[in-house]
């Protein structure tokens, strides 16, 4: 089965490169050729054993388990922790959003050999996956070297399962190579177990996302916010992580709520960096005044000028989403009128903003249930709907307020994953060497 599946692996590989290689030119992803094919950086290279190795995928992995590398350098302070990512976004946010850690790499492509450079190179005992990437070859090769896995923030999608369960053979003998799963929820660990996963390999500790550390204002967004105010520029309404599809409904819905408040400003923040033109296009074509974040002025008089005559920011920047929500009125989370499965909705919710969310939140079905249940997200059906929600907002603020409230009490009482994760870690890497301080 793992020779079949190198070679269909490889092959697939083979005929995506020239694709891959024209979508990511110039970028990141390509500078790292090197790493994926496991060469890593001298400067990387470990004498001794006992690192640690977390792989995050991509953004939002990344933010998620900002919080665990924190404990895990406060408890084990001796012990080096490594950051491996898949995408150019992700490593990014690793080098500005976590703690300093030893080293950044991509994460080598699925190649025994690959793997096998990196594993010699950085020497680690314990691997950290954040939620569900199952390289066969990547896990398999992490057990034959003698470290242990742990599944962290592990979810199975709908879609997810209805795939992994096609191949459950194979997927029994995949997760077989992973010490611990620490499932977010009930219902995941039962999908983990129903795919062949060992009952005591499961564990449920919650979501780490709930954990991270609360956004806060950096230069940007105070700036935006005194500017915002001194230009009397209200209400403002934050479409962020939208998807493609995505940004038309939201226009649709922006119409409206811009022909009953003509001063509101909407900041719309597509989710991925290679849409940022895409998008900038399209609100040119329908003729939107629109500023790009990237045309912004540092100077305040350049910027309340700018900001007065448009109506819609553009935010074509990578890791602002998170402080700019903090100037919302209402906080429309994407990715959730197309059937794309949604994004997180923590982030508004550390902010105590208003949060509204299309019909397809199935990547995120547990967390948006805790929110809707709670009172603390309202969701909508289509872009009609989205005007409606917003504007009943708008009209009602203490009951917006009330809202954000109800969500920013969903993450307190949801908090503490990190913990339960270490404690399961804690039998690998030894009695604590320092007090872990609790999370800001």
């Amino acid at each position: 089965m793992y020779r079949l599946y190198s070679i269909l692996f490889s092959v697939g590989l083979v005929l995506m490169a020239p694709y891959y290689i024209w979508r990511h030119r110039g970028r990141k992803e390509l500078a790292g050729w090197r790493e994926r094919l496991g060469r890593l950086p001298a400067n990387l290279r470990q004498e001794a054993p006992g690192a640690i190795w977390i792989h995050a995928v991509s953004v939002g992995e990344t933010l998620a388990v900002a919080g665990l590398v924190k404990q895990l350098q406060q408890r084990y302070p001796d012990r080096k922790i490594f950051l491996s990512s898949v995408t150019a976004a992700g490593r990014e946010a690793g080098e500005k959003k976590l703690p300093p850690v030893a080293g950044q790499f991509f994460l080598p492509f699925d190649w025994k050999w690959a793997v096998r450079r990196v594993l010699r190179h950085i020497r680690p005992s314990v691997f950290v996956i954040v939620e569900t990437e199952l390289w066969p070859n990547l896990l398999k090769t992490v057990s034959e070297f003698g470290c242990r896995t742990i599944l962290v923030n592990a979810r199975v999608s709908d879609r997810s399962f209805s795939g992994y369960r096609m191949g459950r053979p194979f997927m029994r003998r995949v997760l077989a190579n992973i010490t611990r799963i620490c499932a977010q929820t009930d219902t995941d660990g039962e999908r983990f177990q129903a795919l062949g996963a060992n009952p005591g390999q499961i564990t449920v500790t919650g979501n780490l996302k709930f954990d991270t550390r609360a956004p806060e204002f950096g230069r940007f967004g105070a700036r935006i916010k005194e500017v915002l105010a001194k230009e009397n520029r209200s209400p403002v309404f934050v479409a962020g992580s939208t998807m493609r599809g995505e940004e038309p409904l939201v226009l649709a819905a922006w119409q409206k709520i811009r022909e009953k408040h003509p001063r509101a400003l909407m900041i719309l923040a597509p989710r991925h960096p290679a849409r940022f033109d895409e998008v900038a296009e399209m609100l040119q074509s329908r003729h939107l005044s629109t500023v790009r974040r990237t045309s912004l002025p540092e100077v305040e008089d350049g910027m309340r000028r700018l900001l007065s005559q448009n109506e819609i920011l553009l935010l074509d920047t990578i890791g602002e989403l998170a402080e700019i929500v903090g100037v919302a009125d209402v906080v429309f989370v994407g990715g959730s009128l197309v059937p794309t499965g949604g994004h997180n909705v923590v982030e508004p919710a550390f902010w105590a903003k208003p949060i509204l969310f299309g019909p397809h939140m199935y990547n995120f079905r547990d967390v948006a249930s805790l929110f809707l249940k709670a009172g603390g997200a309202v969701q909508v059906a289509d872009a009609n709907g989205l005007a409606d929600a917003v504007l009943r907002m708008l009209d009602h603020p203490a009951d917006a307020r009330q809202l954000g409230e109800r969500a920013r009490g969903v993450v307190t009482q949801q908090a503490g994953a990190a913990t339960r994760i270490l404690n399961q870690m804690e039998e690998w890497l030894g009695t604590p060497q320092a007090t872990v301080a609790p999370l800001p």
